[in-house]
């Protein structure tokens, strides 16, 4: 095949108009932006990526109708946006014709010269787009939260006025409450009872306890298991009904016991939520996962049988919305979690290099599923990410 044949025609079609060609030519390149110093005497050359293509298109209109063409030429040339364009020379393309000019002369009648520039178009304009920063809402609504669920404790642990028994009582509700964290962050039982007696600063130092499971655990999905086992924490511990003829100290005693549940509680679900806008997940479901937790950390918190005040709930709805848009939104970039079983014993280099074309996520595939020996991973079923 010779090039008059895969030429063809030597037309350019664009908007219903047939251009004969005469001459063509395009300004392929790249953009380079030349930076020249001071008493250097080499300048650096910056890329900056391909030059828009552009065509220069030079062709005539003829015939008994190359006025009537003219004219669709010239209609076709004031229409706004992108059109498709057959050229003989260069192939089809989407293009926006930037310069044109049409000459007639009356020695040359019954044909209409035409000059058009036109540079290949996209689809649609690239236009910067705003998009929320989900991850610092959360983080935003957790430190309101925060706030109003010790505002609500204050007000409702009074203890100044009870015997040392009844404060001990309080204390040990506080400790059975939050025993499955200490092991975690430390001690908390000296903290509490140095500030017992002072709801503020107590209230402070039982979330900034909580807040340290976060830090001290390291993998989301143990750090998330701790926070959940605090969501219902001390329901044994909740005094039950007081009844109008008990003593003020009891009726005292059973607010400060509520109180502090229901602020660990509270505090659990916050920190859960604020803890998973700050992790990078690894797979979807892992996501999926955090989103109920949180989710269901939250809700318990707004239903349960120690209800929150009006203006503690919105925060705690607000709180809750805000986490999961965040954990959708991050979730749906994320891959899959797929399986592979390889037909034999492998390095892990080299499954990584045949799943993914990249030998250095062997680490991945080892951590992932605990392999012994990354040299030869055996051949069984292996969690792998899709992608």
């Amino acid at each position: 095949m010779s090039w008059r044949d895969r030429i063809g025609p030597g037309t350019a079609e664009w908007r219903g108009v047939t251009l004969h060609l005469e001459r063509g030519s395009i300004s392929p390149g790249r953009r380079v932006q030349v930076h020249e110093y001071p008493l250097r005497p080499d300048p650096y050359a910056e890329d900056l990526g391909r030059k828009a293509r552009e065509w220069q298109i030079t062709g005539y209109l003829i015939g008994d109708d190359y006025d009537l063409q003219r004219n669709a030429l010239a209609e076709a040339l004031e229409l706004p946006g992108a059109a498709e364009m057959r050229h003989s020379y260069y192939g089809t393309a989407r293009v926006v014709v930037t310069d044109a000019r049409i000459t007639e002369s009356t020695r040359e009648g019954g044909m209409a010269r035409v000059t058009l520039t036109v540079v290949r178009a996209g689809d649609e304009p690239r236009l910067p787009t705003a998009q929320a920063d989900t991850q610092q809402v959360v983080e935003a609504e957790a430190e309101q939260s925060r706030l109003a669920i010790l505002e609500e404790f204050e007000a409702a642990f009074e203890i100044l006025a009870l015997v040392e028994s009844r404060v001990a009582a309080v204390e040990s509700a506080i400790f059975g409450t939050i025993a499955e964290i200490e092991s975690v962050v430390g001690d908390v039982t000296g903290t509490i009872s140095r500030l017992i007696r002072t709801p503020g600063e107590l209230g402070a130092a039982i979330l900034s306890s909580i807040g340290q499971i976060k830090h001290m655990i390291g993998e989301p999905g143990r750090a998330l298991g701790l926070y959940e086992s605090l969501f219902a924490a001390g329901e044994d511990r909740l005094p039950g009904s007081i009844p109008n003829t008990a003593p003020l100290a009891a009726g005292q005693e059973a607010s400060a016991k509520t109180a502090a549940i229901a602020l660990i509680r509270r505090g659990a679900a916050i920190e859960a939520a604020e803890a998973s806008a700050g992790w990078s997940l690894p797979t979807r479901q892992d996501a999926v996962e955090a989103l109920e937790i949180v989710h269901d950390g939250l809700t318990q918190q707004l239903a349960g049988r120690v209800p929150p005040l009006p203006q503690t709930a919105q925060r705690l709805v607000a709180l809750r919305a805000a986490a999961v848009t965040d954990l959708r939104r991050r979730g749906a970039a994320l891959p899959e979690l797929a399986t592979h079983t390889p037909g034999a014993p492998l390095p892990a280099l080299v499954i990584a290099h045949r799943l993914y074309g990249d030998a250095t996520r062997d680490a991945e595939i080892v951590r992932r599923n605990q392999v012994r020996h990354p040299g030869r991973v055996p051949a069984e079923r292996l969690e792998v990410l899709s992608e």
